[in-house]
């Protein structure tokens, strides 16, 4: 896949009202048309990718371990960032599950949140009564 090729499958993917991608642009900065929802937020994921691997026009192939670890910094820094608000972290998630479809790599292993306790059952004695 190609940096404009993954421009293109995030746009339909996620939506325009994410990223407008001009499919005439044949340089990186004329790559997304207009404006979206997290505008500054998706310009700086690209840029990531785009250096990430060493892309020196956008019809270069991307490798998809590069490409997602190039997300990584970037959500940390907004995960980072005490002024992100719930939107903007369901669309880092959703970034991530659009890149990995398009390299068809498999979502990470969820992590096994095993109990570290336990609940001691309390006797008779020590629960709540019910009044009236």
């Amino acid at each position: 896949m190609t940096f404009r090729e993954l421009a293109i499958w995030l746009e339909n993917r996620l939506g325009t009202c994410h990223l407008l991608v001009n499919r005439d642009a044949k340089e990186p900065a004329d790559l997304l048309l207009a404006t979206g929802l997290h505008d500054r937020l998706v310009r700086e994921l690209l840029r990531a990718v785009y250096k990430s691997n060493r892309c020196y026009h956008i019809r270069a192939r991307l490798s998809a371990e590069r490409t997602l670890a190039a997300l990584q910094p970037v959500r940390e820094k907004v995960l980072d960032d005490p002024g992100t608000d719930l939107h903007t972290v369901q669309f880092l998630d959703a970034v991530d599950v659009a890149v990995r479809a398009a390299f068809a790599v498999p979502p990470p292993a969820p992590v096994s949140l095993a109990p570290r306790g336990r609940v001691i059952p309390l006797p008779p004695s020590r629960r709540l009564q019910r009044a009236g």
